[in-house]
C-alpha cells in the first residue's frame, strides 16, 4: 500500500522536471534564434533565461518542490546555448546560396527572404537584357550600314521609315514581353514615339510621327510647342538624355490638358527631331530598369535613328505637315552626301 504513492510521487516529479526545463529551454532558444543581431540575442537570451527561471518558481511554489526553480534557470541556460549554436551554423552556411536564403529568413523573416528573392530575379533579367542589348546593338549596326548604302530617293525613305518602325516595335515589344509575362511586371511596359519639330505659322511646333504604344493607350495628338520639355531637349536648352517625373512635366512643361503626366525620358535625335519614352507608373530614374532602358536608347537605338533621318531624301518636317525650320532649310540646300560604299 505504501508503494504506490511513492511510484506515482516519483513519477510525478520526473515529468515536472521535464516539463519546466524542456519549457525554459525552448522559450530561450527561440528567443535567441529569431533575433535580427547580435545585441537583441543578448537582451532575448537575459529575458528567456528570466522567463525560465520564473516558470520553475511558478511551478515550484504550485508544487512544492524547490528544486524546479534551479531545473527552470538550467533550461534557460541550455536554451541559450543552443540558439548560438544554430546562429554559428548559421553564420558557416551563409556561405553557400541556400544557406544564404536561411540568412535572409533567419534576419528579416518571410519579408526578407521574400525580397532576397525578388533582388535575384531582378538581377536574373538584368543579366538578360544587357545580353539581349549586345545583339540588338550588332543588329542596329549592320542594317544601318546596309540602310546608308543605298542612294537617297523616295523608295529609300520608304526603307528608312519602315526599319524604324521595325526597331521601335522590336525593343517596345521585347521589353513587354519580359515584364508582363515573364517578370509579371506590368507597369515597366512603356510608349515610345519619335517627334517631328518644324515651322508653322511663323512658329515652331512638334508633332507625333512614329509612336509605338503595344496595349497601352495611344498619345494624344496635341501639338508641341516651345515650352515643352522636347523642344527644350531639341535647342539644346537641357542635356539629352532628360527624365521627366511627371510633376516635372506639370510644373515646367508645357500644358497639354492631362490631370497626370506619365514619367519619361526625352532623347535628341538631330536638329529637327526627338524620341519620348513613358512609363505608365512614376517609376524613378534611379530604377535599374528605368536606366537599361535609357541606356539602350541612348547608347545604340537613338544614334541609328539619327543616321538614318540625316539620309533622308528631302524634308522630313512635310511628313507632318510642317515647313523645315530654318537651321534645316539651309542644311536641306546642300548636296546630298554619296552614299556609303
Amino acid at each position: 500500500m505504501d508503494a504506490s504513492p511513492i511510484q506515482v510521487s516519483a513519477f510525478t516529479q520526473t515529468h515536472m522536471d521535464w516539463l519546466v526545463g524542456a519549457g525554459a529551454a525552448l522559450g530561450t532558444f527561440v528567443a535567441s534564434v529569431v533575433a535580427k543581431d547580435q545585441d537583441d540575442r543578448l537582451r532575448n537570451g537575459t529575458f528567456g533565461a528570466v522567463a525560465g527561471s520564473a516558470i520553475g518558481g511558478v511551478a515550484a511554489l504550485l508544487t512544492n518542490q524547490p528544486a524546479l526553480l534551479v531545473v527552470g534557470f538550467l533550461g534557460s541556460a541550455v536554451g541559450g546555448f543552443f540558439g548560438w549554436l544554430v546562429y554559428l551554423w548559421l553564420s558557416r552556411r551563409a556561405k553557400k546560396p541556400d544557406g544564404r536564403l536561411w540568412l535572409e529568413y533567419y534576419v528579416g523573416g518571410f519579408k526578407g527572404l521574400r525580397d532576397k528573392l525578388e533582388l535575384d530575379d531582378q538581377r536574373v533579367l538584368l543579366t538578360a537584357l544587357k545580353a539581349w542589348q549586345q545583339d540588338f546593338s550588332r543588329m542596329l549596326l549592320r542594317q544601318q550600314r546596309e540602310m546608308l548604302r543605298l542612294s537617297p530617293c523616295a523608295e529609300t525613305n520608304r526603307f528608312v521609315r519602315l526599319m524604324i518602325e521595325t526597331w521601335l516595335v522590336a525593343v517596345t515589344d521585347i521589353f513587354g514581353l519580359i515584364f508582363e509575362t515573364l517578370a509579371k511586371k506590368p507597369y515597366y511596359r512603356w510608349r515610345i514615339t519619335v517627334i517631328v519639330f518644324g515651322g508653322q505659322a511663323e512658329t515652331t511646333v512638334g508633332k507625333h510621327w512614329l509612336a509605338y504604344t503595344g496595349p497601352l493607350a495611344a498619345h494624344k495628338p496635341k501639338d508641341f510647342d516651345k515650352s515643352s520639355i522636347g523642344y527644350k531637349v531639341l535647342s539644346g536648352l537641357v542635356e539629352s538624355p532628360y527624365f521627366t517625373t511627371g510633376q516635372e512635366a506639370r510644373d515646367k512643361g508645357q500644358d497639354r490638358g492631362q490631370q497626370t503626366y506619365r514619367p519619361f525620358y526625352t532623347f535628341r535625335v538631330n536638329e529637327q527631331v526627338i524620341m519620348a519614352l513613358d512609363w505608365h507608373d512614376d517609376l524613378a530614374k534611379d530604377d535599374p530598369f528605368v536606366t537599361v532602358a535609357k541606356d539602350l536608347f541612348h547608347i545604340d537605338v537613338a544614334p541609328a535613328v539619327g543616321a538614318l533621318l540625316n539620309h533622308w531624301h528631302g524634308s522630313l518636317c512635310a511628313e507632318v505637315g510642317l515647313q523645315p525650320l530654318p537651321t534645316t532649310a539651309a542644311a536641306a540646300a546642300q548636296p546630298a552626301a554619296p552614299p556609303v560604299h
